[in-house]
């Protein structure tokens, strides 16, 4: 990790969990590298020595359907991270003349593939949310048309915060037969997720965030009616029925091509079950006591604050726009005179930063980890005191 050039701190203090875990648990350090030491890598279903590797996908797919309380682990379907699983679904979901409805808070994972879609024929219509970025779940209906076929919304934003009401906008959804994605990037482990009782069709999820796996492995989940209308949209061989050039139709072969990242899988199967032995509430508590505590701490800084400040509505992430600083300088300070690791700009959700009316600035984004401290906190606080207030850098 790179060091910080500064006076104050010899230390990193990493707030940039949003974007991906520091860390992982020491059983997932130690399941992996002892399947690379004995040298485990061995391809399902292109070997006659693949029981290892068969067993621990089948042993990651069930770990990722109890954990999401989905019905049948056969349609979890392994990728290598959730923007290809949402390209996936959202292009095998999609077709010209169909349209499906979005928030103004997504993330480019979401936008940029509709925005290809829009320019084969896909109609998109995007519900403005507020600029702490709640949403109105009633707007669903007046944005409904004859051909609308989707509705895909992130569980929260990864700029404002803010939880939006997925359970009581897919209801409304399903009582107009829409089919519902959810994207969980923000929120798997910090909030609980049941697949089956919040009417989710299809759900995507990240393994190196806060499920604390590997990078490269991530996937999505399908309901019964989603896997039946989904088409195929990256193809190639499964090792089964060779002799086709058609992708099989059967699951989770129908979209699960090309070799798969076995250690990334184990990665991800031995993460949620640290996970649930440490317990969701738990992570949940602990998370939510110290973004309360970065928010108390942040009254009367001159900046102001992006999203609602009620920690009850929201996921561990404060994003901020400093009165008298650019939002680069302030990162640079933080860096190099305190060791402080953020993430400023757009953070790959410009339309987020529309609906907040921060796009001009962008904005300086914390966010925290179950690894995360009180006393990093205050050392944040107290960095930002002496650069806002002060004017010590």
């Amino acid at each position: 990790m790179l060091k910080p050039k500064g006076k104050e701190s010899s230390q990193t203090t990493y707030m940039n969990y949003a974007a991906t875990s520091l860390h992982k648990p020491q059983p997932v350090i130690d399941a992996v590298t002892n399947y690379l030491q004995n040298n485990n890598e061995i391809t399902p279903q292109r070997s006659y020595l693949n029981f290892s590797g068969q067993n621990i996908i089948f042993q990651g797919r069930e770990a990722v359907a109890d954990f999401f309380h989905a019905k049948d682990s056969s349609k979890v379907i392994f990728t290598q991270n959730i923007t290809l699983s949402l390209n996936m679904i959202l292009h095998g979901l999609l077709q010209t003349g169909d349209h499906v409805i979005t928030t103004s808070v997504e993330h480019n994972a979401v936008m940029r593939p509709l925005y290809l879609l829009e320019q084969e024929g896909v109609e998109v219509s995007y519900l403005a949310c507020d600029t702490a970025g709640e949403l109105t779940p009633e707007k669903i209906e007046s944005a409904l048309q004859k051909n609308t076929k989707l509705l895909v919304m992130t569980h929260a934003s990864n700029v404002l915060a803010s939880v939006l009401p997925v359970e009581r906008c897919f209801e409304i959804a399903h009582k107009h037969k829409l089919l519902t994605v959810l994207d969980t990037a923000q929120t798997a482990v910090f909030l609980p997720i049941d697949q089956q009782s919040s009417h989710i069709d299809v759900l995507a999820f990240t393994g190196h965030k806060s499920l604390l796996a590997l990078t490269g492995i991530g996937g999505f989940i399908l309901s019964e009616k989603a896997a039946h209308q989904m088409r195929p949209w990256l193809t190639g061989g499964t090792g089964l029925f060779s002799d086709s050039v058609v992708q099989p139709d059967i699951l989770p072969d129908k979209f699960e091509a090309g070799t798969p990242n076995n250690v990334g899988i184990l990665s991800l199967k031995t993460s949620l079950e640290w996970i649930k032995q440490i317990g969701i509430k738990n992570i949940q508590e602990s998370e939510q006591a110290l973004t309360q505590q970065f928010l108390s701490g942040l009254k009367g800084m001159p900046l102001k604050i992006l999203g609602n400040t009620d920690v009850t509505n929201r996921v561990p992430v404060v994003s901020v726009v400093p009165q008298q600083l650019e939002v680069n300088e302030l990162t640079q300070f933080l860096y190099e005179d305190y060791g402080i690791i953020t993430r400023h700009g757009l953070h790959c959700a410009p339309s987020a930063h529309k609906t907040a009316g921060s796009f001009e600035t962008g904005a300086l984004r914390f966010s925290f980890g179950f690894e995360t401290t009180t006393t990093e906190i205050n050392h944040c606080l107290t960095a930002l005191e002496k650069i806002l207030i002060k004017g010590g850098n």
